[in-house]
């Protein structure tokens, strides 16, 4: 646990180098909620204070009420013990996430695609590579990592203030489960549906940059629920983050 809050803090771009007093909630609520996103904190993981105040440099102060607020908007869930832990998905509730993902994420693309610029083309390229270098390596942190910063950069250029929210929410919800999908030998990741994307918003098709995400989307969603309904899934889930094979 204390090595994945340090890998996330170390990913957070948005923290600032020096923290402005009053700053600091805010800070580990956002780091928080992006190791959510980013699948940082796997299903069924208690929270725990302790370490994570440990990791972030806090008191644990900010650190609950970061975890009050995440409880909240149901990125997390309070026990009955009294602590708070990753909610676990199941495979039903995976495929109707995944269904309004397409909906939402697939015209974000479109939306994006026609704001395109050479710079967001740039940048979007050089996530990419990031991305097939991790996965090179098999640095499972660094794919689910740059994965989010791809879709993310790509969403935010929709220049619209509605969609972000949604697509957020959709993304703490079914984050903590991404690095499942990295466990199928038969379903490597190799950002294929990526190059697609960046392909559509390369020649100003919308239409092609929505198909590479509803590709993407489908793909992730056609290996996440299989394996949630594997026997040895709560192992999986409980497994070191470092430890898991995530194909060839």
């Amino acid at each position: 646990m204390e090595q994945i809050a340090e890998r996330l803090e170390q990913r957070a771009s948005e923290a600032p180098s020096k923290r402005a007093r009053g700053s600091v909630p805010e800070e580990v609520f956002q780091r928080i909620r992006r190791g959510l996103m980013v699948g940082a904190f796997v299903p069924g993981q208690v929270m725990s204070l302790r370490k994570l105040a440990s990791s972030f440099g806090t008191s644990p102060m900010p650190v609950r009420d970061a975890l009050a607020r995440l409880v909240v908007i149901n990125a997390l869930e309070a026990t009955p013990s009294g602590s708070v832990r990753v909610p676990r998905l199941t495979p039903k509730k995976l495929k109707e996430l995944f269904a309004v993902r397409e909906l939402i994420e697939g015209m974000a693309a479109e939306m994006a695609c026609r704001n395109c610029t050479p710079a967001l083309l740039s940048t979007l390229s050089t996530i990419n590579d990031e991305l097939l270098e991790a996965i090179a390596k098999r640095n499972l942190l660094g794919c689910l990592s740059s994965n989010q910063r791809f879709h993310f950069t790509l969403y935010e250029a929709s220049g619209t203030e509605v969609v972000m929210p949604l697509i957020e929410s959709l993304w703490l919800q079914f984050g903590p489960t991404m690095y499942l999908s990295l466990l199928s030998p038969s379903t490597p990741w190799d950002a294929s549906a990526h190059v697609e994307i960046l392909e559509g918003l390369r020649s100003k098709k919308p239409a092609m940059a929505r198909q590479g995400v509803l590709r993407d989307i489908r793909t992730t969603g056609g290996t996440l629920a299989p394996a949630l309904s594997e026997p040895n899934a709560d192992d999986l889930l409980s497994a070191p983050l470092d430890d898991l094979y995530f194909g060839n």
